[in-house]
């Protein structure tokens, strides 16, 4: 990290160089295959999202306020469905893929990470003005896009016919879909409300943070767990949950008691960055399945340099946000453990072996290529304006 803070490396670059002398193009050490350890590398990447996910959620402490929010919920939403529409488009016109094919490509690649946004972006803010910075924003649609990836991909894969067996009810998988992310919400809210109490009474006096990391990484595993029992998003969930812990269990944040202790964000800030780097080794490991033929190069930088641009634009309207803002939220659409996970999951759903190896290649190029890119440039995007938000 010394090294990483001196050169003003990107610790996802190094992770990244890491997992390439391990893999195949190095040393060998470690040779993942997804068609040989899909499920493998699955459980990995859902253990490190839920883990990033729920982390993260706890460090966003801006207040239920809509102008607040806004601008994370626009871009998770109408600037998501943009991009995903977009994509699929680019990957239909460059590819020789059906267009449920087109679609699936895009929403592999249509969320964004949350942690490698934001360190993209100058880190997360755990201040009063959090609300304010960048990395917030970011760091929230990285978030939200992620949760609502899963049930968006199990829609698509259901109108393949390999996710659900009524595969032909487009209705019925949208009730599915919009179920999994309601219901997920709620649960992990309701759980995350109901602990937050629970800390509340905790004497701060005479016990010490390990009672309150204890019960925060509690919630976490208690609202996956239930709505898994429900048939919904765990991972929206986890996010519910950790919201609700942030702000004290309080819609107002006037009626709100205490935060959590310092100790609990920073535990969390370490461990959300040790498992979303654990990810990007992997995907550093698996190297050789990239595809660098024209046509994905092509793609991954349509996707990067023109897509993400076009989809904030479209996600944020008439905001009114300042032009350098605009900008950094317009460049930084770095892809990570939720692109990852998407892809195993796709796969091991009984994807034939050309176009899951196929959608391997692009995925993983896409991935790499963004962590690449976003490093090299993270230094001079810390230095973007601040205050949209507060707008």
């Amino acid at each position: 990290m010394l090294l990483a803070s001196r050169w003003r490396v990107s610790p996802a670059l190094l992770a990244l160089g890491l997992g390439l002398t391990l893999g195949r193009p190095g040393l060998a050490l470690i040779q993942p295959q997804l068609s040989e350890d899909g499920g493998q590398v699955e459980s990995v990447c859902q253990i490190a999202l839920l883990t990033s996910l729920f982390c993260m959620s706890l460090r966003l402490q801006a207040p239920f306020e809509w102008r607040r929010w806004r601008a994370p919920l626009r871009l998770s939403s109408l600037g998501l469905l943009s991009g995903w529409a977009l994509a699929a488009a680019a990957a239909k016109a460059l590819f020789d893929v059906s267009l449920l094919q087109a679609l699936l490509i895009a929403s592999v690649l249509a969320p964004t990470d949350a942690v490698l946004a934001a360190d993209a972006a100058g880190g997360v803010s755990e201040t009063s003005e959090s609300e304010s910075h960048a990395a917030n924003v970011l760091a929230a649609e990285g978030a939200f896009s992620s949760g609502l990836a899963v049930p968006v991909l199990g829609a698509v894969l259901g109108l393949m016919g390999l996710e659900s067996k009524d595969s032909s009810s487009v209705g019925w998988l949208g009730v599915l879909a919009l179920w999994s992310a309601a219901g997920g919400v709620a649960a992990g809210a309701a759980i995350g409300v109901g602990m937050s109490r629970w800390i509340a009474l905790l004497d701060f006096d005479r016990q010490t943070d390990f009672f309150e990391i204890l019960v925060v990484f509690t919630t976490g595993a208690l609202a996956y767990g239930a709505a898994e029992a429900i048939h919904t998003s765990g991972f929206l969930a986890v996010i519910g949950a950790g919201l609700a812990l942030s702000h004290g269990g309080r819609w107002r944040s006037k009626r709100r008691k205490r935060a959590l202790a310092p100790r609990v964000l920073k535990i969390a800030a370490r461990v959300e960055r040790a498992a979303v780097l654990g990810v990007v080794v992997l995907v550093g490991a698996m190297g050789p399945e990239m595809d660098f033929h024209f046509r994905v190069l092509a793609y991954a930088a349509i996707l990067l340099a023109l897509i993400r641009p076009v989809a904030v634009r479209l996600g944020l309207g008439s905001l009114g946000l300042p032009a350098a803002y605009r900008k950094q939220l317009e460049w930084v659409g770095v892809r990570g453990a939720a692109a990852l996970y998407c892809l195993a999951f796709a796969v091991n759903h009984g994807l034939g072996a050309r176009f899951g190896h196929e959608l391997a290649g692009i995925t993983l190029l896409v991935v790499a290529g963004s962590i690449l890119a976003h490093g090299l440039t993270a230094s001079p995007l810390h230095t973007a304006s601040p205050g949209a938000l507060s707008s």
